[in-house]
């Protein structure tokens, strides 16, 4: 063995520069094995999955009311409208009747940015197995070898299963069940808590009314929840973000539907303007401050979908009820399709009440704690998807011959109901769940090289014929299901596919072609220095180098 300190210096400096290179050709190829097989970076290019994921878009903010929203940036693109068309800037939290102004194409295109970088950590068989609801990234079945080869969407549908989308809702069963033994597939806790979508909330009001309402030249509406029962004069409410009852009678905060009907329209797609689906799937949240806590009850009622839902918290019995019961008509009285009860450990002089009416479930938080998880089901044999739509107020028969225009019927109302005790009620919201919407085959959404166009009714959903996965089969489905080109609408995979793996069925995605779920947004989109949130002068525009390190977030 040779002795270091009898090597000349040029010995020692090329012996340290083989020990360099060679330590960097094991860090690269560490670095490509594990990109290969565990961890690998990939840029969301478009909305499909918005708000969860945000491709290329444009960050608004409300002169109205300060609120700010992400818009889809490649919609001011599509349409080959000249820079100076003009667009409506819409602030959904005062009203999505009216605009807050316009602003140029040109405008807009110049404040487009990049689409969220996200780490996608890789199935490992065995080991680490997709689930439903899984946010995945896959290659791309019609195109698996092109520009567009990889996907990022939802795993909604699992191998060996039959599945239908009714009401915006997921139906599953065996794979060759018939479509009256599916059932709804509820999303876990941690999943819901990650999608819900903002419709409505109290803290965002006109900063200057009187301003606003001489650009519209008309009344604003008011609020989405406005005063309602006798002496509703007496509520200190408008557009202010504390609203407070003074007595301690019985009084109500009833829903505005006409102003802000609950449909899944999604912000993101405010220059798209696709269709719209009334739906009952919803969030409502308000945080209670009682003079007299002893005396307090508070419940909030909601009436859809042929059911009334009473949730109520009541400090004088120390009692937590939630009731399903059918609305009842004149030839058949209302019947109780699920109850639950739990008990307040003490008197609330402060009461954060969240209610949940999702996948056929009525969830009650009390000060953040889950009190009650309620399914409900329309007969003891289960709840069959045409069931579904027909306690949607929707005709089986019209719903077989155009599933796009026979839509659901909305929200018939829902209040918040206090009495016993002077209360001031602050941070009302209201949010949605994802909604699944129903559609037709297209020849433009198919890729005509890949054999002949399948027409009909969108992949699992004519209620007649199911979805059947196969063993190793995925259904893959955005969030922004009314602008998502995603497994309802694929139409045949490449023929390559057939070659290489002996795969051909249409509108889902092999086990072979799924790359792994997304984990998190280690690089959100970056934002000009001079513009920030607000919408300018395109020429007072500065590079985007500023990464909007608040949006940095796990994938659910």
């Amino acid at each position: 063995m040779s002795d270091p300190s009898s090597e000349t210096p040029a010995q020692q400096h090329r012996s340290g520069g083989v020990d360099t290179f060679q330590g960097l050709i094991v860090a690269f190829a560490m670095a490509m094995a594990f990109r290969g097989f565990v961890l690998e970076g990939f840029v969301i290019p478009t909305g499909s999955m918005a708000p969860t994921l945000l491709g290329q878009h444009i960050r608004v903010r409300s002169d109205a009311s300060g609120y700010a929203y992400t818009a889809d940036g490649g919609s001011v693109f599509d349409n080959g409208a000249p820079p100076t068309a003009r667009a409506p800037l819409v602030d959904p939290m005062v009203t999505r009747q009216f605009a807050m102004g316009e602003t140029e194409l040109g405008n807009l295109r110049a404040q487009v940015v990049g689409g969220d970088r996200v780490l996608v950590l890789k199935y490992v068989p065995w080991i680490f197995q997709p689930k439903r609801w899984d946010v995945v990234v896959f290659k791309n079945p019609p195109d698996p070898i092109g520009d567009s080869q990889n996907y990022i969407k939802r795993m909604v549908g699992m191998p060996s299963q039959s599945l239908l989308l009714v009401d915006g809702d997921v139906f599953t069963g065996a794979q060759d069940a018939a479509p009256d033994a599916l059932r709804i597939e509820r999303k876990p806790e941690m999943i819901q808590r990650a999608i819900w979508q903002p419709l409505w909330a109290n803290d965002w009001v006109p900063v200057d009314l009187k301003k606003l309402e001489s650009v519209w030249r008309r009344p604003w509406p008011g609020a989405a929840f406005a005063p309602a029962g006798e002496n509703k004069s007496a509520w200190v409410a408008g557009d202010t973000r504390v609203w407070k009852w003074p007595t301690a009678n019985a009084t109500q905060l009833a829903w505005s539907a006409q102003n802000f009907p609950v449909t899944d329209w999604n912000a993101y797609n405010v220059w798209r303007r696709p269709a719209e689906f009334p739906m009952s799937d919803i969030r409502a949240t308000a945080a209670l401050e009682f003079d007299q806590p002893e005396k307090a009850t508070a419940s909030f009622v909601l009436n859809t979908r042929g059911l009334c839902i009473t949730a109520a918290v009541s400090n004088a019995t120390k009692s937590i009820d939630v009731t399903v019961q059918t609305a009842g008509a004149a030839t058949e009285s209302a019947r109780t399709l699920a109850q639950g009860h739990a008990t307040l450990s003490s008197e609330q002089k402060f009461l954060d009440i969240e209610f949940w009416h999702v996948d056929q479930a009525v969830w009650l938080f009390v000060n953040g704690v889950k009190e009650l998880c309620i399914p409900y089901e329309f007969t003891n044999a289960g709840t069959t998807p045409e069931m579904r739509l027909v306690a949607s107020g929707i005709d089986p028969a019209r719903y077989r011959n155009d599933p796009v225009s026979t839509k659901p019927a909305g929200i018939q109302s829902m209040m918040w109901n206090f009495s016993g005790s002077p209360v001031t009620v602050r941070n009302m919201k209201i949010d949605r769940d994802l909604y699944y919407q129903p559609g037709v085959l297209l020849p433009g959404n198919q890729t005509p090289t890949n054999g002949s166009m399948i027409l009909g009714k969108a992949f699992a959903t004519d209620i007649d014929d199911p979805a059947r996965l196969g063993p190793t089969d995925y259904l893959m489905l955005g969030d922004n299901s009314s602008a998502s080109r995603d497994g309802r609408f694929w139409g045949r995979p490449h023929p390559i596919l057939q070659r290489v793996i002996g795969f051909e069925n249409p509108f889902v995605v092999p086990q072979e072609l799924i790359v792994g779920k997304a984990w998190c947004v280690y690089f959100p989109a970056t934002y000009p220095l001079a513009t920030g949130l607000e919408m300018q002068d395109p020429s007072a525009k500065s590079p985007n180098i500023v990464p909007n390190f608040g949006s940095l977030r796990f994938i659910r």
